[in-house]
């Protein structure tokens, strides 16, 4: 199952790979001891890859300037989120219930990183989440799939405060 995390950042793609390796096993500290869960991190010419026994993280390296250009300004134009990096997320499909968990307490980890905007899209390019100038926004538009992943007992894993919009109330998405 196919995610996608799209942020705003100021370090280089290895770095935040890096970062975002360490962040991972700070989410997963328990499963680590336990040999529940592994986490790896791959570096190669073309991308970081991060990766854990729910879900694996990826950054292009090949990313040419004018085209993460023309992926920012849609981003901004389409959801109005500032982001400069677009990570690949893919799920274990039959681990997805555990690593959705685990995605949004590392995703609330990035959130207090810095005040920068985010974007969480899922499989369909659907926007799950959005933080623009440090106001994390939850998608509540009614679509059963959408809803049933974004409850607030599972919210609360994120440990960061923020407001519930329907993203679509004024677009012609809208059913």
């Amino acid at each position: 199952m196919d995610y996608s995390l799209c942020i705003g950042s100021n370090l280089p793609k290895e770095e935040l790979g890096n970062l975002l390796y360490n962040m991972i096993c700070e989410v997963l500290f328990v499963e680590l001891i336990d040999y529940e869960a592994e986490v790896w991190n791959r570096s190669y010419t073309q991308r970081v890859s991060v990766s854990c026994t729910y879900f694996s993280m990826s950054i292009n390296l090949d990313d040419e300037d004018d085209y993460t250009e023309r992926y920012r300004k849609a981003n901004l134009e389409a959801y109005g989120v500032d982001t400069n990096v677009f990570i690949s997320i893919q799920f274990i499909t039959r681990l997805f219930d555990i690593g959705y968990l685990k995605f949004l307490e590392l995703f609330g980890k990035l959130l207090r990183l810095n005040d920068l905007d985010m974007l969480v899209e899922n499989h369909s390019s659907y926007p799950q989440m959005k933080r623009i100038k440090g106001c994390l926004k939850i998608n509540t538009h009614s679509d059963e799939y959408q809803t049933s992943y974004l409850d607030k007992e599972d919210l609360a894993l994120l440990n960061y405060p923020y407001l519930e919009e329907d993203f679509f109330e004024n677009s012609e998405y809208r059913k």
